[in-house]
């Protein structure tokens, strides 16, 4: 039952009211499976519980996938730049910004999870496909030599 007044996180009822998972799920996707997984799981959510920050969310998705975008192409184009030393190293300027965007939509939906559940929605458990997607994660091919290829697996993963 609604009430007659509206607050301003109030879920305004998703697509898909039957599927959300609390936003632990996605968080740990992002970390386990890849950012990119991790972070279409976060934008389904949002919709799927009618968050009211779901736009802010596909925006932040869209801004986190720009930003990786344009760094792994700087990074790869100057590869041969960059000191021998710190070239381990490098990897951790991608890890950052991954988890940066995926704890901000970790945040902005643990939010309206309460009043989520308050309004009479209820969570699903998120552990098998998180499980599902570990499994499948191992299983993807090697990028071919192709700077497109190796560009997605840098950003996406």
């Amino acid at each position: 039952m609604r009430a007659d007044y509206q607050i301003i996180d109030e879920p305004e009822g998703g697509r898909w009211p039957d599927l959300p998972v609390r936003s632990l799920w996605p968080l740990l996707a992002s970390m386990l499976v890849g950012a990119g997984p991790g972070w279409a799981w976060f934008v389904f959510n949002a919709f799927a519980i009618g968050s009211p920050t779901r736009r802010r969310d596909l925006a932040w998705v869209l801004g986190g996938l720009a930003f990786l975008s344009v760094l792994v192409a700087a990074l790869i184009l100057g590869w041969d730049s960059i000191a021998p030393g710190v070239r381990p190293y490098v990897g951790l300027g991608l890890v950052v910004p991954k988890l940066g965007v995926s704890y901000r939509l970790y945040q902005d939906q643990a939010r309206t999870e309460g009043l989520f559940e308050h309004f009479g929605g209820t969570f699903r458990n998120g552990l098998p496909v998180l499980a599902a997607g570990m499994f499948l994660v191992g299983r993807l091919p090697e990028p071919g030599d192709g700077f497109i290829a190796l560009l997605l697996r840098l950003v996406l993963l």
